[in-house]
């Protein structure tokens, strides 16, 4: 039945599409195909492309929308290919538990219920393709969501349970994927309109969520979403190049959530990243070795162990930049956050010095401070060029004192006196654009950062870890509270926004018991005015003194027309009711033509204007004055007025709209035949007749939102479905809360990542009604229906399974037959000994470092290091009884200018250790008695490997 269903409604809705409905018949039935090849190939598309997908501007569609094509696709491909008799796999992990299917399906007849109320309110049902939020298709608008939801539960049932960590890693994928999608939309729309760094403006980004055309948070809510997940993928990436996809996709998903302007999102997305990292570093502990383990999670043990360092050092640098911004600027803190970036490195090489290189690198920093301060004085901006630098200087020594050359010996010294000079450098920019008060603002914090950086040095345990990898990522996030600091201190606009946060919420209360008194009977309360009923309901029983503004299609005696209502409301530019239309540029001038008829006299507002959805840039417009003729259709010709509007730039063109809407509070006009012809003649308008209905037409109301959300996410469920369809959707969110942080599935590698995303979008959702968002509804709906059906235990890594696969019979038998044959109790006891432990060390292992292994091995272990080059991977061995073999060729351990307490490669103090296939290089260490392995302890096996010069050589990398 699923099968029929999503094949005949998918051909059917694509049948019916406003744009080249053969092309998206044609896109349907190759999706069926794709989707039928490769079962699990949704999990990555549907999320990546959700956020860009909505095309209900161009199309005029509100009921329906291209999510709903495109799941049901997926449904017509997923559940053919459930139907053929080959299957891919077989079933592991049982899926969907008995009480989450029940909850499920009750909120689901609890939404059918509300659809049918909402049926009944709206005066009956009534088909119409192009109905809008006032009408019964809105309902169906609403309910659709959960129902999709749960189309598609048994496709993710199937895909977990034939590849787990394929589809898990599909689907966090595809959430990353569509924080990139949407957060790349508001990149050009900033880039477009406003220009990416003006934070001052009251423009705020929509991207590509048309159903912000009345306000609202659709945005909001997807990058609450979806900000975990590109966080997950943070700290489990395995290659430099997903560490670093990661990387760039927050620094867009950042953005995007800056230029929200939304202090939902600013206290949501923050909120769920201290959810995830809390969960994930717990998680960490819950996996970690024990003596009951086959396999360890080596590779997340750093994040556990830094995480307090991590956020010290966040902390600390957003205090010092919030400090230094108020009187020196981005520059002032843009030097301040360079040079905390440089200390990183630096606190390694300090480490290091002996007496007399802190004397030379305290000589060299004063004379470079010296140059430093005699560049900031002759030249016109030589505070800048003095930093700049001081600062290339130290970056440069702190590369070239990594080689093990004899042109390192002076850099670290170099380096450090490079440091002092940016230190002092930032204090000149500081001053150069704060003047005095910058100096005295920049002094503690640039101090602080010197202290901290001579602390670090001076200990012989280090306060922050020395990979690349972690210095690189608490590079990017502090660049991120870089952004936040100039956004909350630079910019006008959410500094007022903050400023009338007691005013907004005081308005809120008063919106929400607006609503609260619209339920007037006990079937109100219990089981909701109806889904999507809250703008009509707005219309007819709120205070009549703000009704906003309507349109309708109308048909009478055979001629089709528009009717344009004005609200009652104060009509200001942003507070006019719209009717627009995409268009082309219409060149130097342009005309509107029409058909009106009114009662009254009233006012007509035409404009061509620069515009995406809600912000207008530049305009062509006029507004006419209709003389009212009962009855009497009037011919209407109006040029519009102004300068010419445009694309704008190539890479960041700019969308134009034509719009008509009522200018008189509470006139009523009728239009047909509207036309608007460009400077060359051309007719820009399509469906301006309306034959086709509200094809290609869509509405808007740029400032005016109150009426269209009820601004609460759990007021929104009530509204619609009462307290019974309340109860069960809390249940279903907070089961699946419960599961992902506490329950039976918090072990599992997903449940950090969803506990956050969920936890954020219900932050979101205190002050806006998220689930009237289709889109981010059923997003919504499938990730609380994922969280439930996470198996209660996690899968082992695939290198552990592929280990225990074979032993695990093996295992049951000695069991069985140590039972049968009355074994002595000290065999019994050996038979129960845990298996011997196994660490396998690579590229593209979970365990990436040599050291990484040294420190997680136990007595006895055997670790397998994939061949390859290993650079300034040092290490200290105490467990006994250890083999270190190479796998797939011979292993070269460059020593690259590092030494395992300042003696060798390698140390080692233990009994019992075999070493097969290693060759060591490069040790080099101040007194010249470097050591490929330095045996600390005589009693051992013999070593079989081979040694080889310290002949100087350059050798490829692997990713710290």
């Amino acid at each position: 039945m699923a099968l029929v269903s999503g094949a005949a409604a998918s051909l059917t809705l694509a049948a019916h599409y406003p744009l080249a409905p053969a092309v998206m018949a044609t896109l349907v039935l190759a999706g069926w195909a794709a989707f039928f090849a490769w079962p699990r190939l949704w999990l990555l598309v549907v999320p990546a492309l959700l956020p860009i997908i909505g095309l209900m501007p161009w199309t005029g569609w509100i009921t329906f929308e291209e999510m709903d094509i495109l799941v049901l696709a997926v449904a017509a491909g997923g559940y053919a290919r459930l139907a053929w008799p080959v299957r891919d796999g077989v079933p592991g992990l049982s899926g969907v538990s008995v009480l989450a299917w029940l909850l499920a399906l009750l909120f689901a007849a609890s939404t059918l219920v509300a659809v049918c109320r909402g049926f009944s309110d709206a005066g009956g049902f009534s088909f119409g393709w192009f109905q809008g939020y006032l009408e019964p298709m809105n309902s169906v608008r609403l309910g659709k969501s959960i129902l999709l939801a749960l189309l598609v539960l048994p496709l993710w049932q199937s895909a977990f349970r034939q590849q787990p960590e394929r589809a898990q890693r599909l689907l966090a994928w595809g959430l990353m994927l569509g924080l990139a999608g949407a957060a790349l939309a508001t990149v050009w729309e900033r880039a477009a309109f406003t220009g990416l760094l003006n934070f001052s403006t009251d423009y705020r980004t929509t991207a590509l969520f048309w159903e912000m055309h009345v306000g609202g948070a659709a945005l909001d809510g997807f990058l609450a979403l979806t900000v975990p997940f590109a966080l997950r993928e943070l700290m489990l990436a395995r290659t430099p190049t997903r560490w670093g996809l990661a990387v760039t996709v927050l620094a867009l998903g950042a953005y995007a959530c800056l230029t929200t302007f939304s202090r939902g999102v600013y206290l949501a997305v923050p909120i769920g990243a201290a959810v995830f990292m809390g969960l994930h570093a717990r998680q960490i502990k819950l996996l970690a070795p024990s003596p009951t383990t086959g396999y360890v999670q080596a590779g997340q043990a750093d994040t556990g162990m830094y995480l307090g360092a991590a956020l010290l050092l966040v902390i600390g640098f957003a205090a010092g930049a919030a400090w230094m911004f108020q009187t020196s600027g981005y520059r002032g803190m843009a030097a301040l956050l360079g040079t905390v970036v440089l200390m990183l490195p630096l606190a390694q090489v300090l480490r290091r010095f002996k007496p007399g290189q802190w004397l030379a690198g305290m000589a060299l920093g004063l004379v470079l401070v010296l140059l430093a301060g005699a560049v900031g004085w002759l030249l016109p901006k030589g505070a800048y060029v003095a930093w700049g630098l001081a600062a290339v200087l130290t970056a440069a020594m702190l590369w070239l004192g990594r080689r093990a050359t004899p042109a390192a010996s002076m850099a670290g010294p170099m380096a450090f006196g490079g440091f002092l000079a940016t230190v002092a450098a930032g204090a000149l920019v500081a001053n150069h654009w704060g003047d005095a008060a910058g100096l005295l603002h920049a002094a503690p914090a640039l101090l602080a950062v010197l202290a901290v950086s001579l602390v670090a040095g001076a200990r012989r345990k280090p306060l922050w870890p020395q990979a690349l990898r972690w210095q690189a990522t608490m590079t990017c996030t502090l660049g991120m509270v870089a952004a936040v600091v100039g956004v909350m201190d630079g910019g006008a606009y959410m500094d007022n926004r903050f400023s009338t946060g007691e005013q907004d919420l005081g308005v809120r209360l008063a919106h929400w018991r607006l609503g609260r008194d619209m339920l007037r009977t006990p079937a109100d309360w219990w089981l909701g005015k109806g889904m999507g009923r809250f703008p009509a309901n707005y219309f007819l029983l709120g205070d009549p003194e703000q009704h906003p503004g309507d349109y309708r299609l109308k048909h009478e005696d055979g001629n089709t027309f528009l009717t344009l209502t004005g609200g009652l409301h104060v009509l200001g530019w942003g507070e006019m009711l719209r009717v627009s239309q995409r268009v082309a540029p219409p060149g130097s001038s342009a005309l509107v033509t029409a058909r009106v008829q009114a009662d009254k006299d009233v006012q007509l507002h035409f404009e061509v204007c620069e515009k995406h959805l809600l912000y207008n840039g530049g305009c062509m417009l006029a507004e006419s004055i209709v003389k009212g003729l009962p009855g009497v259709w009037q011919n209407l010709r109006v040029p519009l007025k102004g300068g010419a509007v445009s694309r704008g730039n190539w890479y960041a063109p700019r969308l134009l709209a034509f719009s008509m809407a009522m200018a008189s509070s509470g006139g009523v006009a009728n239009l047909a035949d509207v036309a608007l012809t460009g400077a060359d003649g051309r007719e820009l308008l399509t469906n301006g007749d309306f034959s086709a209905g509200m094809a290609h037409w869509f509405f808007s109301s740029d400032r005016y939102h109150m009426p269209w959300h009820i601004k609460s996410l759990y007021m929104d469920v009530l509204f619609d479905q009462g307290l019974v369809g309340l109860a069960l959707w809390g249940l279903l969110l907070a089961g699946a809360l419960w599961r992902t942080s506490l329950g039976g599935a918090r072990r599992h590698s997903l449940a950090p990542a969803l506990a956050a995303s969920l936890s954020g979008f219900a932050v979101v959702g205190l002050f806006d009604s998220l689930v009237d968002v289709p889109r981010v509804a059923w997003l919504f709906y499938l990730l609380v229906l994922v969280a439930w059906t996470l198996p209660r235990q996690p899968q082992a890594p695939a290198a552990a399974r592929h280990r225990q696969r074979g032993s695990v019979a093996s295992l049951a038998a000695l069991a069985l037959l140590c039972l049968m044959s009355g074994l002595p109790g000290n065999a019994r006891a050996g038979a129960l000994e845990p298996a011997p432990q196994v660490i396998h060390v690579g590229a593209h292992q979970t365990t990436k470092t040599i050291a990484e292994a040294a420190r997680l091995a136990r007595a006895g272990a055997t670790i397998d290091v994939d061949s390859g080059t290993y650079a300034g991977d040092v290490a200290v061995w105490t467990k006994d009884n250890l083999t270190l073999r190479a796998v797939g060729g011979r292993v070269l351990l460059l020593a690259d200018g590092a030494a395992a307490e300042g003696k060798a490669i390698w140390v080692v103090r233990a009994h019992g250790m075999r070493v097969d296939g290693f060759d060591f290089e490069g040790a080099a260490v101040p007194d010249r008695n470097g050591a490929g392995i330095r045996l600390d302890d005589p009693t051992h096996n013999p070593l079989a490997t081979t040694m080889t010069a310290p002949v100087p050589r350059e050798a490829p990398s692997l990713p710290e």
